[in-house]
């Protein structure tokens, strides 16, 4: 009798202590891989974000000195970039005349909304909405803190949501 179990119990499979060994193990080598690829994932959409602002205020200069014409006009528009903050998009627009409304009108056209990087957000600007206008045919640039108020240089923080600080934060310094 004893030999017929002995005969039923194999010696080929697991025991459930085993598997569960192996699974933690296997778990933790998956944990510890994912949290530095999360991070460095982060910092890396940080830093594409800040060179797609940077690129878009080079384009705005170029837009205003190279003919970016106004819709309806036969001379340059120029162009004005508004930064909010909070906000994970720069908007691109062209003006005629001297008004300065933050939205479309017949005064205004959007070109284009640049978006930032999944979790990145206009972290850090002097106020809730700053407009850096490119005039034509020149390019120089202006900063507004109002549609009728002047601003000083200041830096623009971008981050990963709401950070200011460390390695998912950068700065980027906005001069005349």
């Amino acid at each position: 009798m004893r030999l017929f179990f002995g005969d039923i119990r194999s010696k080929n499979g697991f025991t459930i202590i085993e598997l569960t060994v192996v699974i933690t193990i296997i778990g933790i080598l998956f944990a510890g891989s994912y949290i530095p690829y999360d991070y460095y994932s982060r910092v890396s959409r940080v830093r594409i974000s800040s060179e797609k602002v940077r690129q878009t205020m080079e384009n705005a200069r170029i837009l205003a000195q190279n003919g970016q014409v106004f819709p309806g006009a036969e001379k340059n528009a120029n162009i004005w970039l508004l930064f909010e903050k909070d906000s994970h998009q720069v908007t691109m627009f062209a003006f005629s005349g001297q008004t300065r409304s933050m939205g479309e009108d017949s005064n205004t056209k959007i070109l284009k909304i640049i978006q930032l990087e999944d979790g990145i957000n206009i972290t850090k600007i002097p106020e809730d909405k700053i407009l850096l206008e490119y005039s034509a045919p020149r390019g120089d640039m202006e900063i507004y803190k109002s549609a009728t108020s002047t601003g000083v240089d200041f830096n623009l923080g971008i981050g990963f949501k709401t950070t200011t600080v460390w390695t998912l934060y950068r700065e980027i310094a906005i001069k005349k």
